[in-house]
């Protein structure tokens, strides 16, 4: 990979995981053997600074692992209720992969010191619209499947 090494970091989640997270300045990530492009991170996060940029984006790969048991918390329940049809399937799994997303922000915002701080002084309007489509997005599925079982 050509582009260098934003932030680099050994880390043990609180359920036992132990891995290595590496960010690169072209918007790439690997958490333990996964390589992956990082969509949320470009959108949350092109406007900051490089250097609080890794800092961040290695907080929030970390926060995907720490959170993902309070996500099987959120998609379980769908999965044994019944999903009606791959359709309300995929809509689901969409929700639950958007939940992630946040959960794993939610983590940024509790270990970066200066969290708020830094959005408020680099807030970008792409940033803002793309909170209020993915809220809305977390929230809309839930709220399909719980009125359908009303």
């Amino acid at each position: 990979m050509s582009a260098k090494i934003l932030e680099k970091r050994r880390v043990r989640s609180w359920h036992g995981l132990e891995f290595e997270i590496v960010v690169w300045s072209n918007w790439w990530a690997k958490i333990g053997f996964m390589l992956h492009p990082q969509v949320a991170n470009f959108m949350m996060r092109y406007s900051l600074p490089e250097d609080v940029r890794g800092k961040m984006e290695v907080l929030h790969e970390f926060g995907h692992v720490q959170m993902f048991p309070l996500v099987l918390i959120y998609y379980l329940p769908f999965l044994f209720l019944g999903i009606a049809g791959w359709w309300e399937f995929v809509i689901i799994t969409a929700g639950m992969l958007l939940f992630w997303e946040v959960l794993a922000e939610a983590y940024v915002a509790m270990k970066f010191d200066g969290y708020f701080e830094v959005y408020r002084q680099n807030l970008h309007p792409v940033t803002a619209i793309y909170w209020v489509l993915i809220v809305t997005a977390v929230l809309l599925p839930a709220f399909a499947v719980i009125g359908r079982m009303l």
